[in-house]
Protein backbone atom coordinates (compact mmCIF):
# COMPACT_ATOMS: atom_id res chain seq x y z
CA UNK A 1 0.00 0.00 0.00
CA UNK A 2 1.50 3.60 -0.86
CA UNK A 3 1.93 6.31 1.98
CA UNK A 4 1.13 9.37 1.24
CA UNK A 5 4.34 11.93 1.76
CA UNK A 6 3.74 14.85 3.65
CA UNK A 7 4.98 17.95 2.72
CA UNK A 8 6.42 20.19 5.19
CA UNK A 9 7.54 24.21 4.67
CA UNK A 10 10.28 25.19 5.68
CA UNK A 11 9.11 28.31 7.81
CA UNK A 12 12.97 29.83 8.11
CA UNK A 13 13.30 29.81 4.34
CA UNK A 14 9.86 31.21 3.93
CA UNK A 15 10.26 34.11 6.42
CA UNK A 16 13.54 34.82 4.26
CA UNK A 17 11.34 35.11 1.36
CA UNK A 18 9.11 37.35 2.61
CA UNK A 19 11.31 39.81 4.11
CA UNK A 20 13.87 40.15 1.36
CA UNK A 21 10.68 40.38 -1.04
CA UNK A 22 9.14 43.24 1.33
CA UNK A 23 12.74 44.83 1.35
CA UNK A 24 12.47 45.03 -2.18
CA UNK A 25 9.62 46.64 -2.85
CA UNK A 26 11.00 49.17 -0.55
CA UNK A 27 13.12 51.34 -2.81
CA UNK A 28 10.47 51.71 -5.11
CA UNK A 29 7.95 52.84 -2.08
CA UNK A 30 10.71 55.28 -0.24
CA UNK A 31 12.10 56.69 -4.03
CA UNK A 32 8.20 57.20 -6.16
CA UNK A 33 5.91 57.60 -3.33
CA UNK A 34 3.93 60.48 -4.91
CA UNK A 35 3.24 57.74 -7.58
CA UNK A 36 1.16 56.19 -4.96
CA UNK A 37 -2.36 56.24 -4.07
CA UNK A 38 -1.48 56.57 -0.66
CA UNK A 39 1.86 57.84 -0.18
CA UNK A 40 4.06 57.70 3.18
CA UNK A 41 5.82 61.04 2.83
CA UNK A 42 9.25 61.00 4.75
CA UNK A 43 11.74 64.05 5.07
CA UNK A 44 13.68 62.89 2.85
CA UNK A 45 11.23 61.32 0.11
CA UNK A 46 11.88 64.85 -1.90
CA UNK A 47 15.15 64.47 -2.06
CA UNK A 48 14.93 60.53 -3.17
CA UNK A 49 12.48 61.42 -5.72
CA UNK A 50 14.25 64.79 -6.87
CA UNK A 51 17.31 62.07 -7.07
CA UNK A 52 15.19 59.19 -8.15
CA UNK A 53 17.61 58.45 -11.47
CA UNK A 54 20.35 57.69 -8.84
CA UNK A 55 18.55 56.94 -5.59
CA UNK A 56 16.98 54.50 -6.79
CA UNK A 57 18.70 51.86 -8.82
CA UNK A 58 21.78 52.30 -6.04
CA UNK A 59 18.96 51.42 -3.41
CA UNK A 60 17.80 48.62 -5.24
CA UNK A 61 21.76 47.50 -5.86
CA UNK A 62 21.78 47.02 -2.32
CA UNK A 63 19.04 45.45 -2.04
CA UNK A 64 20.15 42.67 -5.02
CA UNK A 65 23.56 42.62 -2.67
CA UNK A 66 22.16 41.68 0.67
CA UNK A 67 19.88 39.02 -1.23
CA UNK A 68 22.75 37.73 -2.96
CA UNK A 69 24.91 37.32 -0.03
CA UNK A 70 22.29 35.30 2.31
CA UNK A 71 21.84 32.40 -0.10
CA UNK A 72 25.63 32.21 -0.59
CA UNK A 73 26.14 31.85 2.75
CA UNK A 74 24.01 29.37 3.20
CA UNK A 75 25.79 27.57 0.62
CA UNK A 76 23.08 27.40 -2.14
CA UNK A 77 25.20 28.28 -5.07
CA UNK A 78 27.63 25.58 -4.79
CA UNK A 79 27.41 24.38 -7.82
CA UNK A 80 26.03 27.19 -9.60
CA UNK A 81 29.14 27.34 -11.91
CA UNK A 82 29.33 23.76 -12.92
CA UNK A 83 28.73 22.62 -15.81
CA UNK A 84 28.49 25.06 -18.08
CA UNK A 85 29.10 24.55 -21.89
CA UNK A 86 28.27 25.95 -25.29
CA UNK A 87 25.70 23.35 -26.30
CA UNK A 88 24.11 24.08 -22.76
CA UNK A 89 23.85 28.35 -23.36
CA UNK A 90 23.06 27.54 -26.72
CA UNK A 91 19.84 25.44 -25.32
CA UNK A 92 19.49 28.80 -23.24
CA UNK A 93 19.06 30.99 -26.40
CA UNK A 94 17.10 28.67 -28.15
CA UNK A 95 14.16 28.72 -24.89
CA UNK A 96 14.99 32.11 -24.43
CA UNK A 97 13.73 32.64 -28.65
CA UNK A 98 10.81 30.37 -28.48
CA UNK A 99 9.85 32.12 -25.13
CA UNK A 100 9.99 35.39 -26.95
CA UNK A 101 7.86 33.98 -29.89
CA UNK A 102 5.18 32.70 -28.05
CA UNK A 103 4.54 35.92 -25.70
CA UNK A 104 4.84 38.13 -29.27
CA UNK A 105 2.05 35.96 -30.78
CA UNK A 106 -0.20 35.64 -27.12
CA UNK A 107 0.18 39.40 -27.07
CA UNK A 108 -1.00 40.23 -30.74
CA UNK A 109 -3.89 37.44 -30.33
CA UNK A 110 -4.90 39.15 -27.14
CA UNK A 111 -5.50 42.79 -29.19
CA UNK A 112 -6.72 41.14 -32.21
CA UNK A 113 -9.39 39.84 -29.62
CA UNK A 114 -9.80 43.14 -27.68
CA UNK A 115 -8.29 42.58 -25.03
CA UNK A 116 -5.02 44.74 -24.11
CA UNK A 117 -1.66 43.66 -23.25
CA UNK A 118 1.50 45.09 -23.44
CA UNK A 119 5.14 44.37 -22.77
CA UNK A 120 5.35 43.05 -19.16
CA UNK A 121 8.18 45.79 -17.88
CA UNK A 122 6.40 48.77 -19.02
CA UNK A 123 3.16 47.51 -17.25
CA UNK A 124 4.58 46.03 -13.71
CA UNK A 125 6.49 49.57 -12.87
CA UNK A 126 5.43 52.36 -14.71
CA UNK A 127 7.67 54.95 -12.93
CA UNK A 128 10.53 53.62 -14.43
CA UNK A 129 9.63 55.20 -17.79
CA UNK A 130 10.58 58.31 -15.82
CA UNK A 131 14.28 57.38 -15.30
CA UNK A 132 17.16 57.32 -17.68
CA UNK A 133 17.25 54.24 -20.52
CA UNK A 134 20.65 53.56 -19.29
CA UNK A 135 19.05 53.12 -15.82
CA UNK A 136 15.94 51.00 -16.95
CA UNK A 137 17.85 48.61 -18.65
CA UNK A 138 20.38 48.21 -15.76
CA UNK A 139 16.91 47.70 -13.43
CA UNK A 140 15.03 45.31 -16.00
CA UNK A 141 18.37 43.63 -17.25
CA UNK A 142 20.23 42.90 -14.62
CA UNK A 143 19.31 43.91 -11.01
CA UNK A 144 15.51 42.97 -11.08
CA UNK A 145 16.00 39.48 -12.74
CA UNK A 146 18.76 38.64 -10.01
CA UNK A 147 16.80 39.49 -6.99
CA UNK A 148 13.71 38.43 -8.61
CA UNK A 149 14.81 34.74 -9.27
CA UNK A 150 16.77 34.17 -5.96
CA UNK A 151 13.74 35.44 -4.47
CA UNK A 152 10.65 32.89 -6.19
CA UNK A 153 12.88 30.32 -7.32
CA UNK A 154 15.68 29.88 -4.65
CA UNK A 155 14.26 30.60 -1.53
CA UNK A 156 10.65 29.53 -2.62
CA UNK A 157 11.83 26.21 -3.60
CA UNK A 158 13.72 25.69 -0.10
CA UNK A 159 10.64 26.72 1.67
CA UNK A 160 8.29 24.25 -0.03
CA UNK A 161 10.80 21.56 0.13
CA UNK A 162 9.28 19.48 -2.65
CA UNK A 163 10.43 20.61 -5.49
CA UNK A 164 7.06 19.29 -7.96
CA UNK A 165 5.00 21.23 -5.37
CA UNK A 166 7.42 24.70 -6.08
CA UNK A 167 6.98 23.99 -9.16
CA UNK A 168 3.07 24.81 -8.91
CA UNK A 169 3.51 27.23 -6.46
CA UNK A 170 5.83 29.57 -7.51
CA UNK A 171 4.85 29.77 -11.39
CA UNK A 172 1.40 31.35 -10.87
CA UNK A 173 2.10 33.41 -7.72
CA UNK A 174 5.28 34.78 -9.64
CA UNK A 175 2.17 35.91 -12.35
CA UNK A 176 0.04 36.93 -10.01
CA UNK A 177 2.78 38.96 -8.33
CA UNK A 178 3.47 41.17 -11.27
CA UNK A 179 -0.40 41.57 -12.57
CA UNK A 180 -3.01 40.04 -9.99
CA UNK A 181 -6.10 38.75 -11.35
CA UNK A 182 -6.35 40.05 -15.13
CA UNK A 183 -5.56 39.25 -18.55
CA UNK A 184 -2.54 40.54 -18.58
CA UNK A 185 -1.06 37.39 -15.89
CA UNK A 186 -1.47 35.31 -19.45
CA UNK A 187 2.29 36.69 -20.85
CA UNK A 188 3.28 36.96 -17.24
CA UNK A 189 2.13 32.45 -16.66
CA UNK A 190 4.53 31.89 -20.29
CA UNK A 191 7.44 33.89 -19.05
CA UNK A 192 6.74 32.75 -15.66
CA UNK A 193 6.55 28.93 -16.30
CA UNK A 194 9.91 28.88 -18.50
CA UNK A 195 12.15 30.53 -16.14
CA UNK A 196 10.56 28.30 -13.02
CA UNK A 197 11.03 25.32 -15.44
CA UNK A 198 14.34 25.90 -15.84
CA UNK A 199 15.16 26.21 -12.23
CA UNK A 200 13.54 23.06 -11.28
CA UNK A 201 15.30 20.85 -13.91
CA UNK A 202 18.63 21.67 -12.39
CA UNK A 203 18.28 24.29 -9.30
CA UNK A 204 20.40 26.32 -11.13
CA UNK A 205 19.40 29.85 -10.28
CA UNK A 206 21.96 31.29 -13.29
CA UNK A 207 19.42 29.69 -16.55
CA UNK A 208 16.09 31.09 -14.83
CA UNK A 209 18.19 34.89 -14.48
CA UNK A 210 19.98 34.51 -17.64
CA UNK A 211 16.40 33.89 -19.31
CA UNK A 212 14.72 36.25 -17.31
CA UNK A 213 17.28 38.99 -17.85
CA UNK A 214 17.38 38.38 -21.73
CA UNK A 215 13.43 38.64 -22.07
CA UNK A 216 13.49 41.50 -20.09
CA UNK A 217 16.09 43.45 -22.21
CA UNK A 218 15.07 41.72 -26.09
CA UNK A 219 11.42 41.78 -25.80
CA UNK A 220 10.52 45.35 -26.89
CA UNK A 221 12.82 45.11 -29.60
CA UNK A 222 11.92 41.63 -30.82
CA UNK A 223 8.29 43.33 -30.74
CA UNK A 224 9.53 45.66 -32.86
CA UNK A 225 11.70 43.59 -35.37
CA UNK A 226 8.57 40.75 -35.57
CA UNK A 227 5.94 43.40 -36.48
CA UNK A 228 8.09 44.43 -38.70
CA UNK A 229 9.28 41.38 -40.42
CA UNK A 230 5.22 39.91 -40.89
CA UNK A 231 4.02 43.66 -42.04
CA UNK A 232 6.78 43.18 -44.85
CA UNK A 233 5.91 39.22 -45.70
CA UNK A 234 2.63 40.12 -45.33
Amino acid sequence: MKTIKKYKLNLFYLLLFVLLHTLYKIPGYLVFAYYLDNPLILPFTDFLYTNSALAFPILLTLVAVIVIIIPYYLGFFKNTFEGWSTIRVFRLLVILFVLLLLIYFTNVLMIRLGFSSSNHVGRSQNYLITMPKVMQYYIIGIVAPIIEEILWRVFLFKAVGNKNLALVVSWPLFAFAHTGLSLEIIPYLLLSFIVTWAYYRNENVLESIFIHASYNLLSPLSAQFLNSFFHFIV
